[in-house]
């Protein structure tokens, strides 16, 4: 903000202007009292000096109480985010605004034209993608279709691993859609009642084959019901993503029996649905960074199909949907994330807790 201190630095020039015109009258005076045999009083010295500082300071006033509109506006634009308010200068007074004036008003434009361009081009991405994506989903499902049919007898591990390749691709092609999608969530969401125990138990199934080849056992746990205000597609696909990675760092070569455990519980106000897994565990030092982009860890560069995509498109679901998606784990014992729900809260009904 400017004040009068800064106004005054910023013309110190003037300053040094005014002393030299002063010291010249001075001269000047002094000359014309030794052309007449006279010497000039001090007091006519000091005479001078207070008058000049006297218009110095009636200038400066001047120019302070004219400028302030311009720094005043200047400071606003300064302070405000939105970038139009390069356009509301307030009247200019000289050359110097002026220009000022019209180099912001070029920027601005220039902004514009960038921003419209990109979003432009974003926008035919976006579509480009999506089109692309059910475009590859199509074969993909098309395939699994056919290994089912033929499928019917004796399966060898080739056919197997056919199988769970085909899996990870659909898997990655959805990852893929959401990350596209939730760029424009506003569009893409319905808030309706949803049953999470019968949604756990289907995302079960759909792994039920995964999870018998890896000797994994799936738990569901909590009451017959528990109904909360939700979009079911995209919480189906945040506990999917949870579930899927249980799957992951839970198998191992031996083929050890684990389990995977789903349990949800509620109270009058919350509704929390958990999934733990008894595998590897997330290091200590990589848990504040599971929800992060591309972010894999230890655990994620000694799998080549980790992307590090998938939970932080879950923690941003779970953030445009007003839940609240945590983790709890501990090296070597396991891993739990945790989705809470708040009843009576949504994004057409929010009220605070």
């Amino acid at each position: 903000m400017m004040n009068i201190k800064s106004f005054i630095k910023d013309r110190s020039s003037y300053g040094f202007i005014y002393f030299l015109n002063t010291l010249l009258i001075i001269l000047i005076m002094n000359l014309t009292h030794i052309l007449t045999d006279r010497v000039l009083p001090r007091e006519n010295i000091l005479y001078v000096f207070i008058v000049s500082g006297a218009l110095f300071c009636m200038f400066l006033t001047f120019e302070y109480i004219r400028f302030s509109p311009f720094y005043k506006a200047l400071n606003k634009i300064i302070d405000s985010d939105d970038l139009k308010a390069l356009l509301n200068l307030s009247e200019v007074l000289n050359n110097e605004q002026q220009l000022f004036k019209q180099v912001f008003s070029k920027a601005y434009r220039l902004y514009e034209n960038h921003l419209s361009k990109y979003q432009e081009n974003k926008k035919m991405f976006t579509i480009f993608i999506n089109q692309w994506v059910h475009q590859m989903k199509t074969p993909v499902s098309v395939i699994n279709l056919l290994l089912q049919e033929e499928g019917q007898g004796e399966k060898n591990e080739t056919y197997e691993s056919i199988i769970e390749e085909t899996q990870k691709l659909s898997h990655g092609l959805d990852i893929m859609l959401s990350n596209a999608r939730l760029n424009q969530f506003n569009l893409d969401f319905k808030v309706e009642l949803v049953d999470l125990i019968a949604l756990a138990r289907g995302v079960v199934n759909d792994h039920k084959k995964t999870l018998i080849k890896y000797s994994l056992y799936p738990k569901i746990l909590g009451d017959a019901k528990e109904i909360v205000e939700t979009d079911k597609k995209w919480i189906r696909f945040v506990i999917n993503q949870i579930f899927i990675n249980a799957i992951k760092y839970s198998r191992s070569p031996e083929k050890n029996p684990r389990a995977i455990t789903i349990e949800v519980s509620g109270d009058h106000a919350k509704v929390l649905l958990t999934i733990t897994d008894e595998g590897v565990g997330i290091p200590k030092e990589d848990i504040s960074r599971v929800f992060e982009a591309f972010f894999t860890g230890k655990n994620g560069r000694e799998t080549a199909e980790s992307t590090g995509m998938g939970m932080y498109l879950s923690k941003r679901v779970c953030d445009e949907l007003g839940h609240k998606l945590f983790v709890q784990s501990q090296e070597g014992e396991g891993t739990s994330f945790s989705i809470l729900f708040y009843r009576g809260k949504n994004l057409f009904r929010l009220t605070n807790l």
